[in-house]
């Protein structure tokens, strides 16, 4: 919905008006739905739309219709429609790392070592005086309207990411790359449960799960380009990733996304290459040079 930031834009949508340009063309919105009338439509960033974009959706998320610039009537009942946002996301962000750190004190004398118990005790859900007291109100004051409002039928809330889900998100991520390694060098990566702690601790909670995907790539993946590059790699090898002057003391965390969780030291990471006899190498990766360092001849 960036694409539709300006009030003109709005003829994208439903198609320009007899006699201007494109008039023939029909509207992005209303030829897909002519064609498919039980599509799921998504508007993704619908706060980024202009104002008389959003008064288009009235009659369409009211009554299931909507009337394209040639005059004709489109019937969408049956298609369902979803809009991302990100209005008031510092605000649910916060109020649910309060919850979790509230959830974690109760029940911190019942927390399992194994994962399954971890997660249930990290589930939490946004009260409903929270969703009517705080968040109505930023939403009424960006769309300016409660006929708007009024017409969505449910409001889906996106909590930070609790520890657990954050390992998740890491391993999904090393496995992407790991079957990268395989398919294009025949190289076999592996790590432990520590690597994915380390990584998982580099979680942003303004920048949600991208945060997880660029921590991977300047930590793990950056350091692999940089091994290929140098020949240090023989294909077929088998890579293990492991934690640098490791203590597992330092990994036991906190939950990674509460405010003020600080480790004293931070752990690196370091590749090792597995020999035949299962002792590790590690690799002498040299840093690739300053831009200060290099002396340009003309």
């Amino acid at each position: 919905m960036s694409e539709f930031q300006e009030r003109h834009e709005v003829a994208k949508f439903i198609g320009s008006p007899p006699g201007y340009v494109g008039h023939e063309e029909g509207g992005q919105l209303t030829t897909k739905l002519r064609q498919c009338p039980n599509a799921v439509v998504l508007f993704d960033e619908v706060d980024k739309a202009h104002p008389d974009v959003l008064t288009i959706m009235l009659q369409l998320f009211d009554e299931g219709r909507l009337t394209d610039g040639k005059g004709k009537t489109i019937d969408c009942k049956d298609a369902i429609f979803i809009m991302t946002s990100n209005v008031a996301s510092d605000e649910i962000a916060q109020h649910a790392l309060q919850l979790r750190q509230e959830a974690m004190q109760i029940s911190k004398k019942r927390i399992a070592e194994n994962l399954e118990d971890v997660q249930a005790t990290e589930k939490i859900t946004i009260s409903k005086q929270f969703k009517e007291k705080v968040i109505r109100p930023i939403l009424k004051a960006h769309f300016r309207r409660d006929e708007f409002l009024g017409r969505i039928n449910e409001i889906v809330y996106f909590l930070p990411f609790c520890h657990s889900e954050l390992i998740q998100l890491v391993n999904k991520e090393l496995n992407f790359w790991a079957k990268k390694a395989k398919a294009r060098h025949n190289i076999t990566l592996l790590w432990d449960r520590e690597v994915m702690d380390v990584l998982a601790d580099g979680y942003n909670l303004h920048y949600g799960a991208r945060s997880i995907k660029h921590e991977v790539e300047r930590r793990v993946v950056n350091q692999l380009a940089a091994a290929y590059e140098q020949d240090l790699l023989p294909r077929g090898c088998t890579l293990r990733i492991a934690v640098e002057d490791s203590d597992k003391q330092l990994l036991k965390t906190k939950d990674s996304s509460s405010p003020g969780a600080e480790k004293t030291k931070i752990p690196t990471l370091r590749l090792e290459i597995v020999e035949k006899d299962s002792k590790s190498r590690k690799l002498d990766i040299q840093a690739p040079l300053n831009p200060e360092n290099i002396a340009y001849f003309l």
